[in-house]
């Protein structure tokens, strides 16, 4: 990569420590925001299968989608999770990274996490395409949006999802090296960090990447990365195929078509409608066109908070990385923007489930129908253990009354004054 093309002056190594060192305000939000997120994020991905998996809807189409999305987001968070532990780790301590890896677990850490990351994406855009067929040609939809095709389109997405991330089984390892003194690191000129700067953020995972490290005790350590020899590989995947094109381009553009699509159709045939359908029908068509009001909502949404992150990622490497832009204010405000983006990303993979309730009101009956079900188990099984322990308790007395009756009447027999044989011969 070409150095940058200004001179490093006191302005910018300020602006380096700060960003390597200090850590900023939104860089603090971002991670601390995470955690927030999960916890809340995980609950709703739970009530979700929760109530999502019971008999009344999991039977429709869609619900296999949002079933699905739930599954994917608790992992994607999750992942998001144990990064910023690790670099909340690294921050607080100059020792080896929280997350410990082979190379292998390193190659299977990086698949797996950005499997999760792409089948969110893919699995909103596979549901806005079913509501556009169910909404725009009611009567195929009865054989196109079934259980068991929503069942083999998430599965395609799975496939495609492992294609697209399997090169990162090959740019990803372990990178060891030997570390340096904290005094030697802290002590390194400024003309030191213009080389430093540019290749030490080729682990473009970029939520990920550790750029300047430092340790107490001398040796080898070895990072989770991009290798490198694969670093020109990485960001032609990464930033400009998957990220750019795959994650932003493609399906923004694929969604925002789609809803456009629906909402004409809802408001130009809900008026007809109410009038030349019959009762049952017109109940059926009103359910669809709720659920699609709902899934166009969710899928709005996640263009709102995942489309500026995408974009700002790209941003960030084009004039930071590749023009080597030098202005410290500049990058300054970039890496500050991209923290608070990145914070609305995470909580797209937990804000789903919420938008449900608040905007689908049959999904809020049917949590209402899980509760009350779960409020009348508990009192069923409360009532049951309190019958078959006064029950138990009422036996207990029984026994108790009966046999003092029977010990009782044994000792009146026993102490009665017995017959002569007189009396008994002459009766």
């Amino acid at each position: 990569m070409p150095h940058c093309k200004e001179n490093l002056t006191n302005e910018d190594y300020d602006y380096y420590q700060k960003i390597y060192n200090e850590k900023s305000w939104a860089w603090w939000l971002n991670h601390i925001g995470t955690f927030a997120v999960f916890v809340v994020g995980f609950c709703g991905n739970m009530l979700c299968l929760v109530v999502l998996c019971r008999r009344r809807l999991r039977r429709n189409s869609y619900t296999q989608y949002l079933i699905a999305l739930a599954i994917v987001d608790t992992g994607a968070i999750l992942s998001e999770v144990l990064v910023a532990s690790d670099e909340l780790y690294q921050y607080r301590s100059d020792k080896r990274t929280l997350l410990q890896h082979t190379n292998l677990t390193c190659k299977l850490y990086y698949y797996i996490r950005y499997i999760f990351y792409s089948m969110s994406s893919w699995i909103i855009v596979a549901l806005a395409i079913e509501r556009l067929v169910a909404i725009k040609f009611p009567l195929w939809s009865k054989h196109i949006c079934s259980v068991v095709n929503a069942r083999r389109i998430i599965f395609i997405v799975l496939i495609f999802s492992m294609t697209i991330q399997s090169y990162h089984t090959i740019v990803k390892g372990l990178d060891c090296g030997p570390t340096s003194s904290s005094s030697s690191a802290t002590s390194t000129s400024v003309s030191s960090f213009k080389p430093n700067i540019t290749t030490t953020l080729l682990d473009l995972s970029l939520t990920t990447a550790t750029t300047i490290t430092s340790t107490v005790t001398s040796g080898t350590t070895c990072r989770c990365k991009t290798l490198p020899a694969y670093a020109k590989i990485d960001i032609v995947m990464t930033i400009y195929v998957w990220r750019l094109v795959l994650m932003l381009l493609v399906p923004s553009s694929i969604i925002i078509s789609v809803n456009i699509l629906i909402m004409n159709q809802l408001y130009s045939e809900s008026s007809l409608v109410d009038h030349k359908t019959r009762t049952n029908q017109r109940k059926k068509l009103i359910l669809l066109y709720k659920i699609s009001k709902m899934l166009v909502i969710v899928s709005s949404v996640y263009l709102v908070l995942h489309v500026p992150g995408s974009l700002l990622e790209v941003l960030k490497f084009i004039f930071v990385h590749a023009l080597q832009i030098c202005n410290s204010k500049l990058r300054y405000y970039i890496y500050i923007t991209h923290d608070i983006f990145d914070l609305l990303t995470n909580f797209n993979y937990g804000i789903n489930f919420y938008l449900y309730i608040i905007s689908g009101k049959h999904i809020r009956l049917e949590l209402l129908r899980a509760i009350d079900i779960s409020k009348r188990n508990r009192a069923n099984h409360r009532q049951r253990s309190s019958f078959f322990s006064s029950s138990y308790i009422h036996l207990s007395k029984n026994h108790h009354y009966n046999h003092n009756n029977h010990s009782n009447f044994n000792h009146n027999t026993s102490t009665a004054p017995k017959p002569s044989l007189q009396r008994l011969s002459s009766c």
